[in-house]
């Protein structure tokens, strides 16, 4: 994996709200075909870092790049056209509409900018004949397909949560960052979770960053852990280094992990 090319690079990236320095100096890479892992304390940055990367926030200082091209100041719109679409902590789907209406949404707003989709009414009708394709494709790579004509707001909160994980993949990212994908899930439902983000990585092609607070799916399924704490960096490394580091242990884990018991 380390030959493999640099995907997403942060450099001497900062963030200031006023006086309060949220991130500072944080700089990372992660490669093609990797699963990175992002973890600390709650207030340790893990979801500003996430508002920089996909442009939610402006960075004070530093740079991100996806690619070898500079995102830092193309904002949300921009970042996704790029190819990185972001997921939430929280189910966010339309709780009135179908699974197969809500991944169908997910392909069409990966498809089309707002002024595209109004003005080129042809570029919309094909854009929807292809969203069935995808539809279909996407609801039987997650599971989901004898669900698809029930309504999403209907239905339990972990499935919710693969559905708003479809709803992405169907935008059709090359990189996919996912705040805590495993929240309000149980053991068994994370499990899930996290044999679904390793087949998107290994069957779709596409890279994922995660940040996460189960220590144990983290440790699981990433190839590489970044700690924050207080907005820096404390350490980057594999999973079996980051579980034994003297600095994170202090920091955030209180114990070291047996990683076969997690």
């Amino acid at each position: 994996m380390t030959d493999n090319p640099i995907m997403l690079e942060l450099s001497g990236v900062t963030k200031q709200f006023g006086g309060l320095t949220a991130i500072g100096d944080v700089s990372f890479s992660t490669r093609k075909g990797e699963i990175f892992g992002i973890i600390g304390p709650n207030g340790a940055g893990k979801s500003t870092l996430f508002n920089l990367i996909t442009g939610t926030y402006p960075a004070s200082k530093g740079d991100i790049t996806y690619k070898g091209e500079n995102i830092t100041k193309l904002g949300p719109e921009g970042v996704a056209a790029k190819g990185i679409v972001r997921t939430f902590q929280s189910a966010t789907v339309f709780g009135n509409k179908s699974l197969q209406e809500n991944i169908r949404l997910g392909y069409l707003f990966g498809q089309l900018s707002v002024p595209r989709r109004f003005a080129d009414r042809s570029l919309l009708s094909s854009a929807r004949a292809t969203a069935e394709t995808v539809t279909d494709d996407v609801l039987a790579f997650c599971g989901l397909a004898d669900d698809r004509e029930r309504i999403a707001g209907e239905l339990a909160y972990g499935v919710q949560k693969t559905l708003g994980v479809a709803m992405a993949i169907a935008a059709g990212p090359t990189q996919m960052l996912m705040d805590e994908p495993a929240a309000g899930l149980n053991p068994v439902e994370t499990q899930e979770m996290g044999e679904l983000i390793r087949r998107i990585r290994a069957e779709r092609g596409i890279d994922v960053v995660l940040v996460e607070h189960d220590v144990g799916m983290v440790t699981r399924i990433c190839d590489r852990i970044l700690v924050l704490d207080r907005g820096q960096v404390l350490a980057i490394d594999v999973p079996e280094a980051i579980q034994k580091h003297p600095d994170v242990i202090e920091a955030y884990l209180g114990a070291d992990i047996d990683l076969h018991q997690v």
